[in-house]
């Protein structure tokens, strides 16, 4: 464990890839970094996330946003968690054609804006490779980015947050990283404040009872020894228990079920105002 550099937010840049992951995995830099970016906005099947998204930017209370305002692919559960496979794009769909295509075109996407945003950043936030608690659209975002970096030497920093679903991918990931870790108190009252506008507008996506660890830590990526090791001392991990499948669905695409109960309610709401 180490306190934190003092270069660690200089030129500093968190990416994430929907509009709540920054303060769901990253509470404790929102307010520390230059620059917080969100890679997908709108998800076609669910109209009202996007139009929630795009409100709840306009009354953010930071001003250091700015928006990619990529379409989303669809791919939540879209992957087999149980013996989780990685491809060039990050995950492997293994069901739904239209979906994998989305997604394969969605990494190409980021991969050439992530390119010519993230230059002359020296330090770079994003999801962790494993995608937290485990999401398609997570490792992707990781993904492009790793690949970004070959272009531009910058620091990439991850966090340590991941879950039942996500648990197999990430000893997959760990072995051979050292137990350097920078620890960081979370921030839940800014947290709790910006959820209450996504929850206001329809576009929280997460458990609404969910509460935020005391502390959060961050990982240089890339950090190897010579020697490959699959054992030892690693760093703390803020393991999630989720209630969400992890063979891929037949229709993936989905938003959590924690959202689709959001979005339900939401709807209730609009068409009950528009018929008053």
């Amino acid at each position: 464990m180490n306190n934190a550099p003092s270069t660690m937010f200089s030129d500093s840049i968190l990416v994430v890839a929907h509009p709540d992951d920054e303060i769901l995995w990253f509470s404790s830099i929102v307010d520390k970094v230059d620059e917080i970016l969100f890679c997908f906005q709108d998800y076609p099947p669910l109209p009202t996330l996007g139009a929630g998204r795009k409100k709840v930017l306009q009354e953010y209370p930071l001003n250091n946003i700015s928006s990619l305002e990529i379409e989303e692919s669809g791919s939540f559960s879209g992957a087999d968690w149980n013996d989780p496979a990685e491809s060039p794009c990050g995950m492997a769909i293994t069901h739904g054609r239209e979906i994998r295509q989305r997604y394969r075109r969605n990494y190409h996407l980021l991969e050439t804006r992530l390119a010519e945003k993230l230059h002359g950043y020296r330090n770079v936030f994003t999801h962790n490779p494993w995608g937290e608690y485990g999401h398609e659209d997570h490792v992707q975002v990781y993904r492009a980015i790793e690949t970004v970096q070959q272009r531009h030497p910058f620091t990439l920093w991850f966090s340590n947050y991941a879950g039942n679903r996500s648990a197999k991918m990430m000893f997959n990931h760990i072995s051979g990283f050292d137990t350097e870790y920078i620890p960081l108190p979370t921030h839940p009252t800014l947290a709790q404040k910006i959820a209450a506008l996504y929850k206001k507008h329809g576009c929280w996506t997460w458990y609404s009872d969910y509460r935020w660890f005391d502390e959060e830590c961050f990982i240089q990526d890339g950090r190897t020894g010579e020697t490959e090791k699959s054992y030892g001392h690693i760093f703390p991990i803020n393991m999630l228990k989720t209630d969400f499948p992890t063979k891929p669905e037949k229709k993936p695409g989905r938003l959590s079920l924690a959202g689709e109960k959001i979005q339900r309610k939401f709807k209730r709401k609009f068409c009950k105002k528009n018929s008053g």
